[in-house]
C-alpha cells in the first residue's frame, strides 16, 4: 500500500455537508487560508482497505485502487507500521511525494516499484511501536476530495473510491492493514475536560508494546483491529480487541491457526457491536424555540460473559436530522456524557435525533430515532426598509417579510425620528402591509427609520436604521465668503449655509477663484461640504477674487458676490552692513546703511541697529536704535573699547534676516579718570570689628594714587573714614545689629573716578537689652485664672531690644526659684502661697546669650476664696422650697461683703443660677409637688470665687385638696334632709374622700357624720325648730404613702327643720329651692319680655308722634 501526496492548493475544493458550518475548530480550512494537499492511499492487488461509511457501516475496498484523502497543511499523517515493516518517503521528478510501507524482506516489495528501494534507504517511522487499535480522537478533521473533477485524472485508478478524511493525530495503518476509518459526521463541540484526561490515559495505552495478535506477515484489519504475521516482533501485552483480553499465544505460521484466530476475533467484535447496537433511543426534555435537552442511558450487557472487566469508557455520538426520519443525519455531539444540550436550532422545526454507542473504537448501530418539534417564537429581525419613491413632502417605503419562526406575521411596526436627529423614535406605521407612505414632510430633510415585525408570540428586534431624504429646492444664492486670515501664500475663507436650507440638508459648496486680473474667468479651487477652506500656493502681496456656489441633489445655485482679498507680504531681505560715517571719537561715532534689495512686497517701516561690546565673551546684543532713518550716531561709549554692529529691517511682512557684521575698528581713547570701583566687601572679625576690602578699578592710562572710603548709617550721613593707597580698612566701636553703608572712590592724576555702588551691611547681633517695664496684672487672675487666683501672679513686661537676634525665652527670678518661659510678654506664675510677698526680676535670652536682669518688683498674692456654706431647707411646700445657708447674724460675714450663688440642676443635668446676692435665704417657687430638686451653692468675696458645694437634694410636699364651697341642703319628707356639695377631681392619681360634719344647736364642737367618696348624704332623725350647721372638707388619700391630707372645711350651711314649705336654708338654701326656681324666669323668657316691652313703647311713641303731627 502506498501514500501519494501532491499539492492541490490551486484546486477549488468544496466542503462535504458535514463541514458546512458545523466544524468550528478549523476556520482556516473553511476560509481557504491553509495550503491543501491530496494524499492518495494506493491499495495494492490482494490487499483490502476498509472505510467506515457515513451510516456507520464498513466498506472494504479491494486492490488495486487509490483512495484520495485531503490534508489542509501539507503534513503527512502519522504512519504506524507493524513489526517487520518500514516506511519510506519517495519524491519523483514531478514533485509528488509517496510514502511506501514495505516489509524488510525483499520478496514483499510492491511490484509497481523497483527493487532498488532497499530498506537501508528508508526514513525512520513516525512511531516505533504500532498499537492494535485506533483511539477516538477529538481533533479537527480534514475535508476529503469531493470528486474526480477536483483533481487531474491521472490520480484516479480503475476504482472510483469515495473520498475520505483523516485527523492530524490519528493513525493510519498501511500495507496490508485497513486505513483508518473516519466517523460519519463531525461535531464542533470541544472535548470535555474529563474526556481529555481519559484520552491521555488511552494514548498511554496506545503507546504500549503490541500484543501477540500479530501472528503472520499479512494482516486483515476491521475497524482498526486485526491479526498480523509476526516477523519476530509481536510479544506480550494486552490485546487490541474491544474490551476483550486476549490470552498470549505462541506464534504460528500455519494458515489454519491464522484463520481460527481471525474467526474468534471477528466473533468477539460482532458480539460487542450487537451489545452497543442495543442502546435505547434518547429522551427529549425542556424543548424551547432554539434549544432542547437530550439524555440517554448506556447500553447494557457488555459486562456479562467471561470478559467482564471494562478497560475503556463508553463514548457516544448524537446525530440530528431536519429532513425527516429517513433524511440525512449530521453528527452534533461526540463524547462520554449521557446528556447533551442542543443549541442554535430553528424555531417551529421538526427534528429527528438518534444516538450511537462506541466502546474502544467499536461503534454500534444507531438507536431508534426520536422526533421533536421546537417551539415558535418572535420573528427574525427584518431587513431595513427601502425607499420606493420620494418627493419634496413625502416618502414611500417598502420592505420584505422576515422569517416568521413558526407564527404568521400579523403586523409591522415602523418607527422614525421625525427628522430630529438623536431625539428618539416614534411610531409612524403599524399594520400588516409591507409598504408605507409618509406625507407632509419637509423638503430636503433626512428622516431615520427602523422596522420591526410582530406575530402572536412577540415582536422581533428592530432592523438597522436607514436614513431617507425628501426632495428639496435648488439652494438660494449664498452670501459672499468671508476672509478669516491671510498669509503670505494662503488665505482662509469661511461662509454660511444659504438661507432656506435646513440644518440636516447636505449642501456641496464650490469655491471659485480669479487669479489673473486681465482674465475675468473663475475656476474652481475647492468642492466639498465644509463651511471653511484654506486656499494655498498663492503669490505674496497679490489681490485675488473669490465667489461661492451651493448645490444639492436638485441643482446648483447662482454664484455669490465676489470677495476681493490680498495675501500678506513676505518679510524683507537684510539691509547692507553698517558703515562708519565721519570721525571716530573716544565716546562715540556715526554709522549709515542702505535699504535691502528685496523689501518683501511692502515698504520698510523701521530699522533696528544693534550693538555689542567686542571684548565681552557673552556677545549679548542690545538695540541701540529703532526708526526709519538709515544712519545713527553713538554717544557715551567707553573709551578704548571695541564694538560690533548689525542692522535689520521690519515691514508689514515681518523681520528681515540679519546681515553680515561690519568691519572691526580698534580705537584707543585718551587717558581719563579711574573707572568706577567695584563694591567693597565687608567682613566681621571675632572681636566685633568690621573689615572692609576692595579691588583696584580700571586705571584708563594712569596709576591710582589714592582711595577714599566713606562710612555712615545711611547715604545722607556718610563721612570720610579713610583715604590712602591701601586696599583694606578696619572699623571699630560699632553698635550691635546696626545697619551701616559705605562707598569707595579712586583718584589718579586725571582726577577722581565715580563712586562705587553703595554697600549695605549689618553688624553682628548680641545679647538682649535689659527689660525696662515689669508689672503685675491685678485683675487678670480673676478672669483668666478663676480656679486659683490667690496662688498665682500674672506678670507682664515689654519686649526689650533683641540686638539683632530673636528672643527665645525669658528667665523669671522669684528669689528662691527661677522659671523659664517662651517668647511671650505675659506669664502666670502658679503654685504660690496665698497672702505672700515676692521679689521678682526678669531677663531676656536669645541665641547669643542672656541679657542683664531687670529691676526688682514686689508683688503679693491674694487670700484664699471662701468655702461654700451648708445648704438647708427651711420650709417645703407643694410648689416651693425655702432654702437657707450660713449664719445671717455673723458680723464677719457682714463685713466681708460675701456674695452667694445658688444653682439648680435642670432636666439636662446642667446647673443654672437662680440666685446671686448677699442674702442667706431664698424661696424657690413654681415647682412641682412631690418632686426632688438638686441644688449647689458657691461663696465669693474679694479674694475670688470659692468652689461649689456638694449637691443637696430637697423634695416638695404633696398638695392638700382645695376648700369646697358651702354645701346645699334640701329638706326631705319626714325628719330628714339631703346635703349636696361640689366634687374635687383626683389629684395626681390619688383619690379624694369627703368628710361631712354637723353642729347641732348650741353645741361647741362639730361632729363627723359621713366620710366617703360620694358628694351627697342624707340624714334623718332631725328635730324641728333646731339649728343645724353643716360643713364639708376634701381629704386626699395618698396611695404611695398611705397618708391622708385634709383640706380646709367649707363655710357652714344652716338648716332648720320646719313644717311649712318655705324655709330658711342659710346662705344658699332659698335660692336652691325647686319651687322658687320654678317661679324664676329663664334667660330666654327674660329676653323675650325685654323685646316685648321695647316693641310696646315704640308703638306707643309712634301713635303719640302721629297724633301731634296730624294736629
Amino acid at each position: 500500500m502506498y501514500v501519494t501526496m501532491m499539492m492541490t492548493d490551486q484546486i477549488p475544493l468544496e466542503l462535504p455537508p458535514l463541514l458546512n458550518g458545523e466544524v468550528a475548530m478549523m476556520p482556516h480550512l473553511v476560509n481557504g487560508e491553509a495550503a491543501q494537499q491530496v494524499i492518495l492511499v494506493q491499495v495494492n492487488p490482494g490487499e483490502t482497505f476498509t472505510i467506515r461509511a457515513e451510516d456507520g457501516t464498513l466498506q472494504c475496498i479491494q486492490g488495486p485502487a487509490e483512495v484520495p484523502m485531503m490534508s489542509p497543511n501539507g503534513s503527512i499523517p502519522p504512519i504506524h507500521v507493524p513489526p517487520g515493516y518500514i516506511s519510506q518517503v519517495i519524491e519523483d521528478s514531478t514533485g509528488v511525494r509517496r510514502v511506501v510501507v514495505t516489509p524488510q524482506s525483499p520478496e514483499c516489495y510492491p511490484p509497481s516499484y523497483p527493487s532498488a528501494m532497499s530498506p537501508t534507504h528508508h526514513l525512520p517511522p513516525y512511531l516505533t511501536h504500532h498499537p492494535h487499535f485506533i483511539h477516538n480522537s477529538h481533533t479537527a478533521y480534514y475535508p476529503p476530495v469531493t470528486g474526480p473533477g477536483d483533481m487531474p485524472p491521472q490520480f484516479f485508478p480503475q476504482h472510483h473510491i469515495p473520498p475520505t478524511i483523516y485527523g492530524e493525530q490519528e493513525i493510519i495503518p498501511l500495507y496490508g492493514m485497513s486505513s483508518y476509518i473516519t466517523r460519519e459526521d463531525q461535531y464542533s463541540k470541544p472535548p470535555h475536560k474529563k474526556l481529555k484526561d481519559r484520552q491521555i490515559d488511552r494514548q498511554n495505552r496506545l503507546n504500549s508494546p503490541p500484543s501477540s495478535i500479530y501472528k503472520s506477515n499479512c494482516t486483515t484489519v476491521y475497524n482498526g483491529y486485526g491479526k498480523g504475521h509476526s516477523g519476530g516482533g509481536g510479544s506480550g501485552g494486552s490485546g487490541g480487541g474491544p474490551g476483550v483480553k486476549k490470552t498470549e499465544r505462541r506464534a504460528r505460521s500455519s494458515p489454519k491457526s491464522n484463520d481460527a484466530d481471525l474467526q474468534e476475533y471477528e466473533l468477539e467484535v460482532k458480539r460487542v457491536q450487537d451489545i452497543l447496537s442495543g442502546i435505547e433511543k434518547p429522551q427529549v426534555s425542556n424543548i424551547q424555540a432554539r434549544t432542547v435537552v437530550l439524555s440517554w442511558a448506556p447500553p447494557v450487557g457488555l459486562s456479562c460473559g467471561p470478559h467482564s472487566g471494562l478497560s475503556f469508557p463508553y463514548s457516544y455520538e448524537v446525530a440530528l436530522s431536519d429532513k425527516g426520519r429517513d433524511g440525512k443525519y449530521k453528527i452534533i455531539y461526540s463524547g462520554e456524557e449521557l446528556e447533551c444540550n442542543l443549541k442554535d436550532l430553528r424555531p417551529a422545526t421538526d427534528y429527528h435525533v438518534r444516538v450511537y454507542a462506541m466502546y474502544n473504537s467499536v461503534k454500534g448501530s444507531c438507536s431508534e430515532p426520536v422526533s421533536f418539534t421546537t417551539h415558535s417564537c418572535a420573528p427574525e429581525c427584518p431587513f431595513p426598509p427601502k425607499l420606493a419613491h420620494r418627493s419634496k413632502s413625502s416618502l414611500t417605503l417598502q420592505w420584505k417579510a422576515p422569517i416568521d419562526n413558526g407564527s404568521k406575521i400579523t403586523n409591522y411596526l415602523l418607527e422614525w425620528d421625525e427628522g430630529k436627529r438623536n431625539s428618539g423614535f416614534r411610531q409612524c406605521f403599524f399594520g400588516s402591509q409591507k409598504h408605507c407612505k409618509l406625507t407632509k414632510l419637509c423638503p430636503a430633510m433626512g428622516y431615520t427609520f427602523r422596522l420591526a415585525a410582530r406575530n402572536d408570540i412577540g415582536t422581533s428586534g428592530y432592523s438597522q436604521e436607514v436614513v431617507c431624504y425628501t426632495l428639496g429646492n435648488i439652494p438660494q444664492m449664498p452670501s459672499a465668503p468671508r476672509l478669516v486670515r491671510a498669509g503670505v501664500t494662503w488665505v482662509t475663507l469661511q461662509w454660511n449655509k444659504p438661507e432656506g436650507c435646513s440644518p440636516e440638508e447636505a449642501i456641496t459648496y464650490t469655491l471659485e477663484i480669479q487669479e489673473d486680473e486681465n482674465n475675468n474667468l473663475f475656476h474652481p479651487k475647492y468642492t466639498g461640504e465644509d463651511l471653511t477652506c484654506t486656499v494655498k500656493n498663492l503669490k505674496r502681496s497679490t489681490q485675488y477674487k473669490f465667489r461661492l456656489t451651493a448645490s444639492n441633489m436638485e441643482g446648483k445655485s447662482c454664484p455669490s458676490e465676489v470677495l476681493v482679498c490680498t495675501t500678506s507680504p513676505d518679510r524683507p531681505g537684510p539691509p547692507t552692513r553698517p558703515l562708519i560715517k565721519g570721525p571716530v571719537t573716544s565716546h562715540g561715532f556715526s554709522v549709515k546703511w542702505d535699504p535691502p534689495k528685496d523689501n518683501g512686497g511692502s515698504e520698510i517701516l523701521k530699522y533696528l541697529l544693534e550693538i555689542t561690546d567686542g571684548n565681552s565673551e557673552a556677545n549679548q546684543w542690545e538695540v541701540a536704535y529703532s526708526g526709519s532713518a538709515t544712519e545713527y550716531t553713538f554717544i557715551d561709549l567707553k573709551p578704548g573699547t571695541l564694538y560690533k554692529l548689525r542692522a535689520c529691517c521690519i515691514s508689514t511682512g515681518g523681520h528681515s534676516q540679519y546681515g553680515p557684521y561690519s568691519d572691526v575698528s580698534e580705537i584707543t581713547t585718551a587717558t581719563g579718570p579711574p573707572g568706577q570701583c567695584k563694591s567693597p566687601s565687608v567682613s566681621f572679625t571675632p572681636d566685633g570689628c568690621v573689615l572692609v576690602n576692595w579691588e583696584s578699578p580700571e586705571s584708563l592710562g594712569a596709576d591710582i594714587s589714592e582711595y577714599r572710603l566713606e562710612w555712615g548709617e545711611d547715604e545722607e550721613s556718610l563721612e570720610l573714614v579713610y583715604h590712602g593707597p591701601d586696599t583694606c580698612f578696619e572699623m571699630r566701636d560699632l553698635l550691635p545689629a546696626a545697619e551701616y553703608c559705605c562707598r569707595l572712590q579712586a583718584f589718579n592724576q586725571a582726577g577722581a573716578g565715580p563712586y562705587s555702588e553703595l554697600v549695605l551691611c549689618q553688624t553682628p547681633a548680641s545679647a538682649p537689652d535689659p527689660i525696662s517695664t515689669l508689672c503685675v496684672l491685678e485683675e487678670e487672675p480673676l478672669t483668666a485664672y478663676p480656679d486659683s487666683p490667690s496662688v498665682c501672679l500674672v506678670l507682664s513686661w515689654e519686649e526689650p531690644c533683641n540686638n539683632g537676634s530673636e528672643i527665645l525665652a525669658y528667665n523669671i527670678d522669684l528669689g528662691d526659684s527661677s522659671i523659664t518661659v517662651g517668647n511671650t510678654t505675659t506669664h502666670a506664675v502658679k503654685d504660690l502661697l496665698p497672702e505672700t510677698t515676692y521679689r521678682i526680676r526678669i531677663q531676656a535670652v536669645n541665641e547669643i546669650g542672656a541679657g542683664p536682669f531687670s529691676q526688682f518688683i514686689k508683688a503679693k498674692t491674694r487670700p484664699l476664696p471662701p468655702l461654700p456654706p451648708r445648704l438647708e431647707c427651711a420650709a417645703a411646700g407643694p410648689q416651693s422650697l425655702k432654702l437657707k445657708w450660713g449664719d445671717s447674724n455673723s458680723k464677719t460675714h457682714a463685713a466681708d461683703d460675701m456674695v452667694y450663688t445658688l444653682q439648680l440642676e435642670d432636666r439636662n443635668k446642667r446647673f443654672i443660677s437662680i440666685y446671686r446676692g448677699p442674702s442667706h435665704t431664698y424661696k424657690v417657687q413654681r415647682l412641682t409637688e412631690f418632686t426632688c430638686y438638686s441644688f449647689r451653692i458657691q461663696a465669693a468675696s474679694e479674694a475670688g470665687e470659692g468652689p461649689f458645694s456638694e449637691t443637696y437634694t430637697f423634695s416638695t410636699t404633696k398638695s392638700v385638696p382645695p376648700t369646697i364651697k358651702a354645701p346645699r341642703i334640701t329638706q326631705l319628707e319626714g325628719n330628714s334632709c339631703e346635703i349636696l356639695w361640689e366634687t374635687v377631681p383626683p389629684m395626681k392619681g390619688d383619690p379624694v374622700n369627703y368628710i361631712l360634719q354637723v353642729l347641732v344647736g348650741r353645741e361647741s364642737e362639730y361632729k363627723q357624720v359621713y366620710k366617703g367618696e360620694e358628694a351627697t348624704f342624707q340624714i334623718s332623725g332631725l328635730q324641728t325648730n333646731t339649728d343645724y350647721r353643716f360643713r364639708v372638707c376634701a381629704c386626699r388619700r395618698c396611695l404611695d404613702t398611705s397618708q391622708e391630707l385634709s383640706g380646709a372645711f367649707s363655710p357652714s350651711a344652716a338648716f332648720v327643720l320646719q313644717r311649712s314649705e318655705v324655709m330658711l336654708t342659710g346662705d344658699m338654701g332659698s335660692l336652691d329651692d325647686p319651687k322658687m326656681k320654678s317661679m324664676m324666669p329663664t334667660d330666654e323668657q327674660f329676653a323675650a319680655l325685654i323685646v316685648l316691652g321695647f316693641a310696646t313703647l315704640s308703638i306707643l311713641f309712634a301713635f303719640i308722634l302721629q297724633y301731634f303731627l296730624m294736629k
